[in-house]
């Protein structure tokens, strides 16, 4: 019988390994100055909202419908999944039964090439997802998971400037909730995501210096989730398409995260 651990603490580290050694722009966007700190806010962002998305494209294989609902800002060039299924007791079944199977352990490894508008890179990712709730006439299932990857020449380009970053990550969602069945415009319920973040910039406009960022994800049934990164606030468009820039900074508008 394999044993597994339904409820994970909610942190995600991604640590900038090297980065803005071409970035450009005014001194007012010192690494350590408020606009410097909101510009770095913002490249976390587009990354944690670009996974989000390919997240919620996973979720795709628990259920019926094919596809996924929005493609996230990436050609997986290679992707391995592996389905663990189990009865309310815990044990492990040979194939998944409507009736009895309760929940399912999912495995994915991919690797990548993200373009979005302003901001390309390479990566992998690998997620590791315990599902509940599939057990008699569902109404809901519920995710938790950890995960990982990391993130090759990510770079952004817009008014701030050009910024390059080498990213590794972990990853963990908590209590994320879908809805059954599943439709194209039906979103996550509830649950959160949260990330740690340190971020290392290596030749930046202060020198070699380490930012932490906490980040955020709150989904509430809508295609809008909210995020925030430290202090910044940000919208992401669960529904934002391929190539496309998947949000928006709340109060205001700014040089890298209008």
């Amino acid at each position: 019988m394999k044993k597994f651990l339904l409820r994970v603490p909610v942190i995600l580290i991604i640590a900038v390994l090297s980065a803005c050694g071409d970035t450009v722009g005014p001194d007012s966007l010192k690494d350590s100055s408020p606009l410097g700190v909101a510009v770095i806010a913002a490249d976390v962002a587009m990354i944690a909202a670009d996974a989000a998305i390919d997240e919620l494209g996973d979720m795709g294989l628990l259920f019926s419908v094919s596809g996924t609902l929005a493609a996230p800002g990436t050609q997986k060039q290679y992707r391995t999944r592996t389905f663990t299924y189990f009865d309310a007791d815990g044990i492990e079944q040979a194939a998944r039964d409507p009736l009895t199977t309760a929940s399912m352990h999912l495995v994915i490894a991919s690797t990548h090439k993200f373009s979005r508008d302003s901001w390309m890179a390479t990566g992998e990712r690998t997620r590791d997802l315990i599902i509940t709730g599939l057990a008699g006439e569902e109404t809901s299932r519920t995710v938790n998971g950890t995960g990982g990857g990391s993130v090759a020449r990510s770079r952004h380009t817009d008014e701030a400037g050009r910024r390059t970053y080498d990213m590794s990550s972990t990853s963990v969602m908590e209590n994320v909730v879908y809805p059954v069945p599943r439709t194209d415009d039906a979103w996550p319920l509830s649950g959160t995501v949260t990330r740690q973040m340190t971020v290392n910039i290596v030749n930046g406009h202060d020198g070699d210096v380490t930012k932490s960022h906490t980040a955020v994800t709150v989904f509430n049934g809508t295609n809008m989730a909210t995020m925030t990164v430290g202090e910044e606030a940000f919208e992401i468009d669960l529904s934002t398409r391929n190539g496309r820039r998947p949000f928006r900074r709340i109060g205001g508008a700014h040089p890298s995260g209008n």
